[in-house]
């Protein structure tokens, strides 16, 4: 059966709508609304009992996957084959078990998602607070060797985020050297060494002394008189690096509670966008995108326009 959309014009239950529109039993109705065929005004619809109104259109795609097999805890499968495993992480999820938090966890979601092969391999993390692209290993082979490419600067991470205030300059380059106690007990830059450069600086190198080097690139996508869209790729991987250098600009991410305290979002409005990798076993380059979230739907001057 091709995937076919309707314009209801009785209001019910999903499960019957769909039965009468698609001619199903009320068994294969239910079923597919449970697995993930059936959609309403462009939203995958899972409860059967769903009330449709008049004039939403439903849509039955009886090939589309089953959330059990591609989603686990919201953690949803963007690729996956023998060596890698790439997911859309929602806020709220810490990326590996911690002191704190010991399950539920996006390592935990992903080894749902990997039943059959390698067990997936942390490579990198986002904040509990941060949503989109995580990538794991499904070998210990493959693990060291897309943590090679980080260090190398080999992957692309691309990151949106809102933030308060507007940069001085459209384009810049960030770097300091990071410390795990810059004061107060908070992560940040070692005092004399944050830079703010053109955009089309070089890299820099690390600085003497105590700290890693963390560098951050930013790019202004569009602008209010109070809050800036930016763009921003990473060039290191330090632990609340993008999060630490826009507070320490002066332009922290709107929703930010440690570095700043700002309002504005219901929680730090910053999602990893865009992932940009080489294979580690075949070689092909990979690109990976993952929409603006829809808890910061609301958040301008972008919102859904991203």
């Amino acid at each position: 059966m091709k995937p076919t959309t309707w314009t209801v014009e009785t209001p019910g239950r999903l499960d019957a709508t769909v039965r009468a529109l698609a001619g199903l039993s009320n068994s294969k109705a239910r079923h597919a609304v449970a697995t993930g065929k059936v959609s309403v005004d462009g939203r995958r619809v899972l409860d059967p009992a769903t009330p449709v109104a008049e004039g939403a259109a439903v849509r039955l795609d009886m090939a589309a996957p089953n959330p059990a097999r591609e989603e686990a805890d919201g953690l949803r499968v963007v690729h996956r084959d023998d060596h890698l495993l790439v997911v859309d992480k929602p806020a709220g999820m810490v990326t590996a078990p911690t002191p704190r938090d010991t399950t539920g966890t996006a390592l935990h979601a992903a080894a749902a998602l990997c039943k059959k092969g390698g067990r997936p391999k942390v490579v990198h993390r986002l904040d509990k607070l941060t949503s989109g692209l995580l990538v794991f290993a499904r070998s210990a082979a493959v693990a060291r060797a897309l943590r090679d490419a980080l260090d190398a600067h080999a992957v692309q991470r691309v990151y949106r985020c809102v933030v308060e205030g507007v940069p001085a300059e459209a384009e810049g380059l960030i770097s300091s050297m990071l410390v795990r106690d810059a004061g107060q007990g908070r992560r940040g830059s070692r005092p004399g060494t944050f830079r703010v450069r053109d955009g089309r600086s070089p890299s820099p190198g690390p600085m003497p002394g105590v700290g890693k080097l963390a560098v951050t690139r930013y790019t202004t996508i569009t602008r209010t008189a109070e809050r800036a869209a930016l763009e921003v790729r990473l060039e290191t991987g330090r632990t609340h690096q993008i999060r630490i250098h826009l507070a320490e600009m002066g332009q922290p991410i709107l929703g930010e509670r440690v570095y700043a305290r700002t309002l504005g979002a219901p929680r730090q409005a910053l999602h990893a966008a865009r992932l940009i990798l080489r294979h580690p076993v075949t070689g092909a380059l990979l690109t990976f995108a993952s929409p603006w979230p829809d808890d910061l739907a609301n958040v301008t001057p972008r919102g859904r326009d991203w």
